[in-house]
């Protein structure tokens, strides 16, 4: 596009926002994206490129669909590092109870309770195995849905407020007006200025994430289940493989009861359990915000009667598999009006 008056403004550029954009651009759209940095460098860039089922009877179907969608566009564009099972795991009896129930009720979702002892880590006498998951190359990804010649991408543009005008939406930023038929809110951290509503409807949620030199001894770990990505308690804790040997570990604090606690902190004493987070192993650590909802589900929907001013956010821990499913939403939304 020569100038930026896009049909469609996309406000957010991590891989929801991506996915939207590239909604509106397959269908002959004029797309703008903006974001407050760089694209991809917001809850993306925390994210640890596991796409799996969310452990929820009332979104396995969603979060299945979406996953499914989201391993062919990763392949499409060679960003699929490889499918792989995910282990989901509990700390509590009742979480590995719900988990156990969950495989019996849900048989053809690609769950497995497992109880396999060379699967589990020590002190856990049960897993829920998720057949159907991937890693994926997020950036990869990320570049490749952004590079349609139907979108345009604005870096350090900071939406600061938003006015309604003859049937069109204004975007004001620092140094910059864009004006758009149809607005779309896909950002975590700036949602509550530009939407107390939508600042309500989610929570905050800190994190931690520490990512390893390459590994090069699978002993390393001390276990032979190093190939498979661990998620504890509702993937508030995560541990598994990225590319060349290297190891990534998340935690995120969601919860009233943790407020006080630093996700730091907390990271590493996860870490010690594995014999990592030493500083010779250690490439990085970084921290970083996002947002979830009570029920596990995004929040996806229209915020005036026009239909024009759309949101999509609050895609929590398994956001890789619900990314498409809003993308789609969203579309189907816009159309619809």
């Amino acid at each position: 596009m020569d100038d930026f008056t896009p049909d469609v403004l996309v406000i957010g550029a991590g891989l929801t926002g991506a996915m939207i954009a590239a909604q509106f651009a397959e269908r002959n759209a004029r797309v703008g994206v903006v974001d407050a940095r760089r694209v991809g460098q917001g809850a993306t860039r925390r994210a640890l490129g596991l796409a799996t089922l969310s452990p929820h009877m009332a979104h396995i179907q969603e979060t299945k669909h979406g996953l499914q969608r989201l391993k062919r566009l990763a392949a499409q564009h060679g960003a699929l590092l490889q499918s792989c099972s995910a282990l989901h795991l509990a700390t509590a009896p009742e979480g590995e109870r719900a988990l156990q129930q969950l495989a019996e009720a849900a048989p053809d979702a690609g769950l497995e309770w497992t109880t396999q002892r060379d699967l589990l880590p020590p002190g856990f006498s049960g897993g829920l195995l998720v057949h159907d998951s991937a890693l994926v190359d997020i950036d990869r990804l990320l570049v490749r849905l952004l590079r349609h010649p139907n979108i345009a991408i604005r870096q350090h543009a900071e939406v600061l407020r938003l006015e309604r005008s003859d049937r069109a939406t204004y975007a004001l930023c620092k140094d910059l007006t864009i004006k758009a038929h149809c607005v779309v809110l896909a950002t975590n951290v700036y949602v509550g200025l530009l939407s107390p509503y939508l600042a309500d409807s989610v929570r905050g949620a800190r994190g931690a994430i520490w990512s390893s030199q390459p590994l090069r001894d699978t002993g390393t770990l001390g276990h032979p289940y190093t190939g498979m990505p661990l998620l504890f308690d509702d993937a508030q804790w995560a541990l598994m493989p990225g590319k060349d040997g290297e190891w990534h570990s998340a935690v995120w604090l969601w919860r009233e009861r943790d407020a006080d606690k630093d996700p730091s902190e907390v990271l590493r004493r996860f870490l010690r359990r594995f014999d990592l987070g030493k500083p010779e192993q250690t490439r990085r650590w970084i921290t970083g915000v996002t947002t979830t909802t009570d029920d596990g589900a995004p929040r996806v929907g229209r915020l005036d009667v026009e239909g024009n001013l759309l949101y999509a956010l609050g895609l929590g821990a398994y956001g890789l598999a619900w990314a498409p499913v809003v993308a789609e939403q969203i579309a189907a939304l816009a159309f619809a009006g």
